[in-house]
């Protein structure tokens, strides 16, 4: 009996083996699936944060040599000094000017930028939620005002937002979209495009935006995206004190990399007595003009915009 109850024992006994070596061959494997679908997800997650967060929103990052030129609307090189950018004589200290774009849209930042002790110049986006705020403090700090007018880009992935002007409107149209923006930034005593590597490239646009600029006895400054802009000759012809930018500082988010720009930047203006900086409302901007901002700009003389440009027409 003693053998019977035995091999009765002993069978159950493998069977259970059995189902359990399937058992965690199951459990192995739907652990494989979970852990590579679960690695398939972070990829594509980090893909997406580094392509369309960083590349959509700031511009496609370009070559190292190309990044001090390029911002928002990818374009080609252009010359270090162009032909129709003279430089100014001068024995005093080179002049700097720094216009901080974009602003009302990040309250924080822009109420930390407005904080710091330099002599910036602040261009607001009339269709911007803290415009009007942000707008009047700066104008009651005493800091100069720019309206950061949109136009038309030339890619359709690029959008200007409300109320930019469109190479294809007509006159009407382009000064009634014209005052609506320039009602929103009322302290405003000049002008610099949001965009626009279409639109500035368009001479008879251009030339209709002069006439609606000189109305008001506003100042142009050229964000230049595109190296055919022709808003300089426009508004010079027009009049109407202006210049170009010179250097974007904060294409790459990077504190190291504003202050590479920020050398560059006075490195130009002692090179040709004045130079014209582009930043933007970000940590590393705002980082870099609190950490290394007031060392580098010791060698120059930081002015507002309209300072420069009042000069410049003068000479």
């Amino acid at each position: 009996m003693s053998k019977k109850i035995t091999k009765k024992r002993k069978t159950p006994v493998r069977r259970r083996k059995k189902a359990k070596k399937k058992s965690g061959f199951g459990v192995r494997l739907f652990s494989y699936v979970l852990l590579f679908g679960l690695l398939l997800f972070s990829m594509g997650a980090a893909g997406y944060v580094i392509f369309f967060k960083t590349t959509i929103a700031h511009g496609a990052v370009l070559a190292e040599e190309e990044q001090d030129i390029i911002f928002e609307e990818p374009y080609s090189a252009t010359p270090e000094l162009p032909e129709d950018i003279l430089a100014v004589p001068d024995s005093s200290l080179p002049m700097v000017a720094i216009i901080i774009d974009d602003m009302g849209y990040h309250k924080r930042l822009g109420n930390e930028l407005l904080a710091l002790p330099l002599n910036l110049t602040f261009s607001f986006l009339a269709a911007a939620p803290y415009t009007q705020e942000l707008e009047e403090k700066a104008f009651q700090t005493g800091r100069v005002v720019f309206l950061h007018l949109p136009m038309e880009p030339k890619s359709k992935e690029w959008d200007a937002g409300p109320g930019a002007l469109l190479a294809g409107q007509s006159k009407a149209e382009q000064a009634a979209l014209f005052q609506k923006n320039f009602k929103a930034v009322p302290h405003a005593v000049g002008v610099n495009n949001h965009m626009g590597s279409l639109y500035t490239e368009n001479r008879e646009a251009m030339d209709s935006l002069m006439v609606l600029l000189a109305e008001q006895e506003l100042f142009f400054v050229d964000s230049f995206t595109t190296s055919a802009s022709t808003a300089v000759l426009a508004a010079r012809d027009a009049g109407i004190p202006t210049a170009r930018r010179d250097i974007f500082l904060d294409n790459v988010h990077s504190q190291d990399k504003v202050c590479a720009q920020l050398k560059k930047l006075v490195e130009r203006a002692e090179k040709k007595g004045f130079a014209i900086g582009i930043g933007h409302p970000n940590d590393a901007t705002l980082a870099a003009l609190t950490n290394c901002g007031e060392s580098l700009l010791k060698q120059v003389r930081l002015v507002s915009a309209q300072e420069l440009l009042m000069k410049l027409s003068r000479d």
